[in-house]
C-alpha cells in the first residue's frame, strides 16, 4: 500500500464565501430554533397527508445518497483492490460523515416531539416491525462508523506536533486504529446497503398511494442502485470543485475510471427502470406531468451514463464533471419523486413548503459545506494540496494510515 500523501488545506473560513456560506447555516438554524419553540405547525406547512413534506425527500433521502460516495470507493478500494484510489477516500468518508450526520440531525428536528428521542436508544421501547426502525438505526451506526474514520487524520494531525500529551495518544492510538480498520470498513459497507434499500422498501406498503410508474416490487434495488450512482457522482463533484477552489493537484484518470462504473451503474438503473415500468403495464402512465418526470430521469441516468463510455469525454474535466452533476440530479430528482412528487396521500390533501423549510433545507446544505471546509483546512482530508505530507508511516509498514 501507498504512503499517505494528504494534507490540511490551512488558512481561515472567514473568507468572503466563507462568511456567507455561515450566514446561510445561521439563518436555518434560526429557524430550527424558532420551530423547537412554537412547534412544527406554526412554522410549516406539513400536514396529515404530507407528514414528511421536504423534510425526508431532500434533507434525509437526498443527502444521504449524496454521502454514499464513501460506500461507492469502499466497494472500489477495498473489495475490488483498486488501491491506487485511496487519494479520493478521505474525502468521500468526510462528505459521508457530513451528510449523515445533517440528515440525522434534520430528522431529529422534524420530530414531533423531539424531546422523546432517547427513547430510540431503549431497546424493550422498539417497534420490532417498523422499518423505520431499521433505517433509523443503521443510519446511525453508519454516522458513527464514518466518523470513526476520519478519526485516524484528527491522529495523524497530532502525531505532527511538537512531543506532548496529543502526540502520545496518536502514536498509542494509530495502530489500534490499523488493526481495526478492516472491522470499519466491513461495517461501513453493510450498514449502509441495509439502510439505502430500506429507505425503497417503505413504499412497498403504498400500491394505492405511489403512481404506477414510481411502484414497484424492485425499489429496494432502485434506491440502493441510484445511492451508488449519486455517491460516485458526488466524489467526481466534489473532487472537481476543491481542485478549482484550492488549486490542488491530482489525476484526473482516477476520476476517469470511477465514472465508468458510474455509467455502468446508471444503465443498470435504466434498464431495471423501464423492464419493470414494461412488465407492469405502467407504461401507460407515461402521460401529465409525471410522465414527464420520468423521463427527465431517465435522461438524466441515460445521457451522462452513454457519453461518459466515451474515452475521450470522460478525460475531459469539463465533461467529466458535467455529467457527475447529472448524475447526481438524476438520483436526487429520483429519490425526491418517489417521495414526494409521485405519492398521493388521498383526495383533498395538498403541500408546499413553507418559506421557513426552505430556509431550513438551504442553511442545513451551507452547514455541510461549512463543516467540510473547515475540517479539510484543518486536518489532512485531500491529497494534492502544496506541501509535504502530514506524516508518513513508520519505515517498514505496510498498512496505510488513511482511513
Amino acid at each position: 500500500m501507498t504512503q499517505t500523501s494528504e494534507r490540511p488545506l490551512g488558512g481561515t473560513m472567514l473568507t468572503r464565501g466563507g462568511k456567507f456560506v455561515l450566514f446561510l447555516a445561521a439563518l436555518g438554524f434560526a429557524f430550527v430554533a424558532v420551530r423547537l419553540v412554537t412547534g412544527l405547525g406554526a412554522v410549516t406547512a406539513l400536514n396529515d397527508g404530507y407528514p414528511w413534506g421536504l423534510w425526508k425527500p431532500l434533507n434525509v433521502v437526498t443527502f444521504t445518497g449524496v454521502g454514499a460516495g464513501a460506500l461507492g470507493l469502499a466497494l472500489v478500494t477495498y473489495v475490488a483492490n483498486r488501491g491506487r484510489h485511496h487519494p479520493l477516500v478521505r474525502s468521500a468518508v468526510l462528505t459521508g460523515a457530513i451528510a449523515y450526520t445533517l440528515a440525522g440531525f434534520s430528522v431529529l428536528v422534524d420530530l414531533g416531539r423531539w424531546w422523546t428521542v432517547w427513547a430510540l436508544f431503549v431497546p424493550p421501547w422498539w417497534n420490532l416491525s417498523s422499518v423505520l426502525l431499521e433505517v433509523a438505526l443503521c443510519v446511525m451506526a453508519y454516522c458513527a462508523v464514518l466518523w470513526i474514520e476520519v478519526v485516524p487524520a484528527l491522529l495523524e494531525r497530532w502525531q505532527a506536533r511538537p512531543a506532548g500529551a496529543l502526540r502520545r495518544i496518536a502514536d498509542r492510538a494509530l495502530p489500534f486504529f490499523r488493526a481495526a480498520f478492516p472491522f470499519v470498513v466491513a461495517l461501513a459497507i453493510v450498514l449502509p446497503f441495509m439502510h439505502q434499500s430500506s429507505l425503497g422498501s417503505l413504499f412497498l406498503a403504498t400500491p394505492t398511494k405511489l403512481h404506477p410508474l414510481w411502484y414497484s416490487g424492485w425499489l429496494p434495488a432502485l434506491f440502493l442502485d441510484s445511492c451508488l450512482v449519486m455517491g460516485f457522482g458526488a466524489v467526481i463533484v466534489v473532487d472537481t470543485l476543491t481542485h478549482l477552489a484550492y488549486r490542488r493537484t491530482r489525476d484526473t484518470r482516477l476520476l476517469a475510471t470511477l465514472s465508468v462504473v458510474l455509467a455502468a451503474l446508471a444503465l443498470v438503473f435504466v434498464a431495471l427502470r423501464l423492464a419493470d415500468v414494461a412488465a407492469s403495464g405502467a407504461i401507460v402512465s407515461v402521460r401529465g406531468w409525471r410522465g414527464v418526470l420520468f423521463l427527465v430521469e431517465m435522461g438524466l441516468f441515460a445521457y451522462p451514463a452513454i457519453r461518459l463510455l466515451g474515452r475521450r469525454y470522460r478525460e475531459d474535466e469539463g465533461r467529466l464533471f458535467w455529467a457527475a452533476e447529472l448524475a447526481v440530479l438524476g438520483g436526487a430528482l429520483y429519490r425526491f419523486d418517489t417521495y414526494l412528487a409521485a405519492f398521493t396521500p388521498g383526495a383533498g390533501w395538498t403541500y408546499f413548503p413553507s418559506v421557513g423549510e426552505l430556509l431550513f433545507s438551504v442553511g442545513l446544505g451551507a452547514a455541510g459545506v461549512a463543516m467540510y471546509v473547515a475540517v479539510a483546512r484543518a486536518l489532512p482530508i485531500l491529497s494534492g494540496v502544496r506541501g509535504a505530507p502530514i506524516t508518513a508511516p513508520p519505515p517498514g509498514s505496510a498498512v496505510r494510515v488513511s482511513a
